[in-house]
């Protein structure tokens, strides 16, 4: 496979799985801010923001503050204006920027519901774990396994 084409055969197979557990339940799992989870951990593996440990903080930062804006504000554009600002304010302080984590506090605040909440979390565990195979596979392979 091409060097240039492995980033996006890497992104439609770390979203593959949400699809089809959206088709299968009907739930919202295949979401933007998920989708460009994907493509910065597919393209852009080493970067500071496609770490495992910081996708997962961004987006549950992200959906904590949508949701306590929401509660505060009641959802809506001006709950999900402020989560925007308060997740970013939020993973800048903790030294965890996760750019596309943004869109899942303005999701979040704009509709204060739990299962899209949920949803998103979940798609970023899935997303994370994929990515993860490989190099779990190469320690093995390292390690003799």
């Amino acid at each position: 496979m091409s060097e240039r084409l492995r980033p996006a055969w890497l992104t439609l197979l770390l979203l593959a799985p949400l699809a089809v557990v959206q088709a299968v339940a009907g739930e919202p799992l295949l979401a933007p801010p998920l989708a460009a989870s994907a493509a910065l951990v597919a393209a852009t593996p080493a970067a500071p923001a496609a770490r495992p440990q910081t996708v997962l903080f961004g987006h549950l930062v992200s959906v904590t503050a949508g949701f306590a804006v929401a509660l505060a504000l009641g959802p809506g554009p001006v709950a999900a204006t402020a989560a925007a600002g308060l997740g970013v304010a939020a993973m800048v302080a903790a030294g965890r920027f996760h750019a596309p984590a943004v869109a899942s506090a303005v999701l979040v605040g704009a509709v204060g519901e739990w299962v899209p909440a949920v949803a998103l979390l979940g798609g970023a565990l899935v997303i994370v774990g994929l990515a993860a195979l490989p190099r779990l596979g190469r320690r093995s392979q390292e390690a003799g396994l």
